[in-house]
C-alpha cells in the first residue's frame, strides 16, 4: 500500500506559517497534482513527503506507517527535480546506476535493471553520453529512470517540466502519464501550470497562500472536471481555467442595473441581501443576438487569434469581459461593435463575504 495521509499538518519557518491544518488523503496508485501560485506551500508539502521538511504539528503517513520521524532514505520514495540533478561527469548509464551502487546491489542486478528501464524511458541509444550532450527532455528521462530503478512506494515530481520548451513539455506530460499507468505507483506532482494539472492528474489539490487561505491552504481537492465545473470557492474559480472566468459583482439579485429578476436560474438568490459574485466562463458567453438572460452591447478591445479559436477581450456596460470563440472571425478587430448574451443557468455564484460557492451551473 502506498497511500499518503496528511492529518492536521502545520509547517512554519519561525513566525512565518507556510502550511496550515492540511488534511488530505491520497489513495494508493493515484496520480495527484498539487497546484497553486507561488507561496502556497506545494513544494513544501512535497518535501515533507520526501522527508526534507519537518512538521510543526500533525501526522504524515505513507501506507499504514507514520513517517514523521523516519529518515528520507528509509521512506522508500523517489523524487524527480526541476533541474534534473544529474552528475555531469557521469554517463547516462552511470547516473542511472549510481543509487544502486551506493546500496551495494549486485552488478548483474544493476545491469538487468538498467536494461529494463532504458526501454521504458527510451534511452537505450543514449547510455554512453554525458548529460551535457542530451536535450532537456532526454535529461529528464534520465532523472525518471534513476527514480524508477529505486522501485519506490511513491514518486514525487517537483515541477519537472518547467525548464523544457513547449514541444518537450507536451510530450513529457504524455510520457509521465503513460509511466504512471505502466508502473501503477502513487505519484504526487507539483506544478504552478494548470494545463499540466488538468491534463495529468487523477485528482488535483488546489492550494492557496496562507494570506488567502482562511482555515487551510487546501482550497479544493477533486477531479479536474469537478474543479472546472463546480469550483468550491472564488479562489479555485479564478485559478482554474484559461482564459480565466469572468466575474460580475452584484449588489443583490434584484439589481435594477442588471435586471436579473427574470432569470429563472436566480430564483434561489432573490431573497439574499448580497452582495455576491457571478462567474461565467469565456466559452459560456454567447455571441450575437441569441436568446439570453442578459444581453449586452460591447466593443472589442483586443483579439487573440490562436488558429483553432479566438479570444475576444471586450468592454461592456458591466465591465471587461473575455469571450472564447471557436474558429476564425476575420471581421473582429479592435474597436468593432458586438452583441453578447449571458445565460445564468451556465453561471457560478459566490458569496462576496465568505467567497464560498452559493450555486453551481445547472449543466
Amino acid at each position: 500500500m502506498s497511500s499518503i495521509t496528511f492529518e492536521k499538518i502545520n509547517i512554519s519557518y519561525g513566525d512565518f506559517r507556510v502550511v496550515r491544518d492540511l488534511d488530505l488523503a491520497i489513495a494508493d496508485r493515484e496520480f495527484i497534482v498539487l497546484v497553486g501560485p507561488s507561496g502556497c506551500g506545494k513544494s513544501t508539502i512535497l518535501r515533507l513527503i520526501a522527508g526534507f521538511e519537518d512538521t510543526e504539528s500533525g501526522t504524515l503517513s505513507i501506507g499504514n506507517r507514520v513517517v514523521n520521524s523516519i529518515e528520507p532514505k528509509n521512506r522508500n520514495v523517489s523524487m524527480v527535480f526541476q533541474n534534473y540533478a544529474l552528475y555531469p561527469h557521469m554517463t547516462v548509464r552511470d547516473n542511472i546506476a549510481f543509487g544502486m551502487k551506493i546500496r551495494k546491489m549486485d552488478k548483474k542486478e544493476i545491469e538487468r535493471q538498467i536494461d529494463e528501464v532504458v526501454d521504458i524511458v527510451n534511452l537505450r541509444d543514449q547510455l554512453h553520453k554525458k548529460p551535457g550532450a542530451l536535450s532537456g527532455g532526454q535529461r529528464q528521462r534520465v532523472a525518471l529512470a534513476r527514480a524508477i530503478v529505486r522501485k519506490p512506494e511513491v514518486f514525487l515530481f517537483d515541477e519537472p517540466l518547467s525548464n523544457l520548451d513547449a514541444e518537450f513539455r507536451t510530450s513529457m506530460r504524455q510520457e509521465i502519464a503513460a509511466l504512471h499507468k505502466r508502473l501503477e505507483s502513487t505519484m504526487v506532482y507539483v506544478t504552478h501550470d494548470q494545463v499540466e494539472a488538468m491534463t495529468m492528474g487523477d485528482k488535483i489539490a488546489v492550494l492557496a497562500p496562507i494570506a488567502d487561505a482562511g482555515d487551510s491552504n487546501l482550497m479544493q481537492f477533486g477531479t479536474p472536471d469537478e474543479l472546472y465545473s463546480r469550483p468550491k470557492n472564488l479562489f479555485v474559480a479564478k485559478f482554474i481555467g484559461s482564459p480565466p472566468m469572468n466575474f460580475i459583482d452584484i449588489a443583490n439579485a434584484r439589481s435594477p442595473v442588471l435586471n436579473l429578476d427574470g432569470a429563472a436560474a436566480l430564483n434561489a438568490l432573490l431573497d439574499r441581501n448580497g452582495p455576491f459574485h457571478c462567474g461565467i466562463r469565456p466559452e459560456h458567453i454567447t455571441w450575437g443576438d441569441s436568446a439570453a438572460d442578459l444581453r449586452l452591447d460591447g466593443t472589442v478591445a483586443a483579439m487573440e487569434n490562436l488558429g483553432h479559436e479566438q479570444i475576444a477581450y471586450l468592454n461592456t456596460p458591466i465591465g471587461k469581459l473575455t469571450v472564447r470563440l471557436p474558429g476564425f472571425h476575420d471581421t473582429l478587430r479592435a474597436g468593432a461593435a458586438c452583441k453578447i448574451g449571458i445565460c445564468f443557468d451556465r453561471a457560478h455564484f459566490f458569496d462576496a463575504k465568505t467567497q464560498e460557492r452559493i450555486r453551481a451551473p445547472s449543466n
